[in-house]
């Protein structure tokens, strides 16, 4: 499998304009995309998929329900007030995060902790490299 952190977005063939989705690895036409949260850029998964992943992620809620008051991010240690407005305004501050392959609930992430791991696509070794180069870097 290759590992592409930021594919390119747009294919063009014969006028008509395609994007590979990240979850089904199918080209298809940039209609098949939606915008991302009202913002002027389209999602990375197809509608399809992303479709897909609210099932889960609405199953994995309903199954969970919500974190514990008090409750910090495990990976930034910031507390509800200070990830509050992330992921936009009608958004909560918590997401549930899930192994995608599997669908097994991890637990509860703040929106940027949860994008950084997206970002990275789940992978450990991806994650390890970024901080061998932050590392060498300083």
């Amino acid at each position: 499998m290759q590992y592409l952190l930021f594919p390119d977005p747009v294919i063009e063939e014969h006028g008509e304009f395609f994007k590979v989705c990240i979850k089904c690895d199918k080209k298809l036409p940039l209609s098949a995309f939606a915008k991302r949260g009202g913002e002027n850029y389209l999602r990375t998964e197809c509608k399809d998929c992303n479709r897909k992943l609210s099932r889960e992620r609405n199953e994995l809620k309903a199954q969970y329900g919500t974190p514990p008051s008090h409750y910090v991010c495990p990976i930034c240690e910031r507390q509800e007030n200070e990830v509050a407005g992330q992921g936009g305004k009608t958004c909560t501050p918590w997401v549930v995060d899930h192994d995608h392959e599997t669908g097994k609930f991890r637990g509860w992430l703040c929106h940027r902790c949860n994008r950084a791991i997206g970002g990275f696509q789940d992978e450990t070794f991806l994650l390890e490299k970024a901080i061998e180069y932050l590392k060498s870097t300083k």
